[in-house]
């Protein structure tokens, strides 16, 4: 009876740490914001090139202001990073249904903008004004058809790992927790219960650690 209680004691306490690691899973979306006048003004225009039989993409920052011409440049980088961000998360859900981490969606634009085809141009403006200087950047990228064809079919893999992470570390924290129960309940036994809050206490620690690294494991260190 004893060990019973033990048993329901540690599932409604590990319940709640499993939604919390299922829920650290998802992304959260990246909302450019800055500092600039107009910093989003036209952040995304695709269209069907008239050089190359593919997609452009026009990517803009708008005004961004800044009190000297480095600061202002500077916040133009940013916003644009910001742009591309979002721009190449909406790609990926048109194509696959794909929901990139911020290092996947770097990693991509790399990948993408390395492909045979694939052609980048940045134009970069500057100008002081009598509130100081302002600063703004225009991203055209032409994308083959053949690459985005390819792309898909990338962005579709790395659906597939994206789940298959999550399935795992679903799994690993289940039998980590399985075990933690297990153990809790044979040490239960052997102490004839004069341990029990010490023995619950010690288990759940080094589960909630388990449990902690399967996840960091899963969601960072395997991108």
């Amino acid at each position: 009876m004893a060990s019973g209680k033990a048993v329901l004691f540690v599932l409604s306490l590990w319940c709640p740490m499993f939604l919390v690691g299922v829920a650290i899973g998802d992304e959260i979306p990246v909302e450019a914001s800055g500092k600039g006048e107009q910093n989003i003004a036209r952040p995304i225009q695709g269209k069907k090139s008239s050089r190359t039989d593919g997609r452009q993409l026009v990517i803009t920052t708008g005004r961004c202001v800044g009190l000297t011409q480095a600061d202002a440049e500077s916040e133009a980088e940013r916003v644009a990073t910001e742009n591309r961000i979002k721009v190449l998360r909406q790609m990926a859900r048109e194509l696959a249904g794909a929901e990139l981490s911020s290092s996947a969606v770097m990693t991509e634009w790399a990948w993408l903008t390395s492909q045979p085809g694939v052609t980048q141009e940045v134009t970069k403006t500057s100008d002081v004004k009598d509130y100081g200087w302002t600063a703004e950047q225009e991203i055209t990228v032409t994308i083959p058809y053949s690459v985005l064809s390819e792309w898909s079919a990338r962005l579709k893999a790395y659906r597939a790992w994206y789940w298959q992470k999550r399935l795992l570390a679903l799994a690993g924290t289940i039998a980590s927790a399985v075990l933690a129960v297990v153990a809790m309940v044979g040490l239960d036994r052997m102490t004839r219960g004069y341990y029990r809050g010490l023995i619950v206490t010690m288990v759940m620690l080094l589960l909630a650690c388990v449990a902690s690294a399967i996840w960091i494991t899963a969601l960072w260190l395997l991108g």
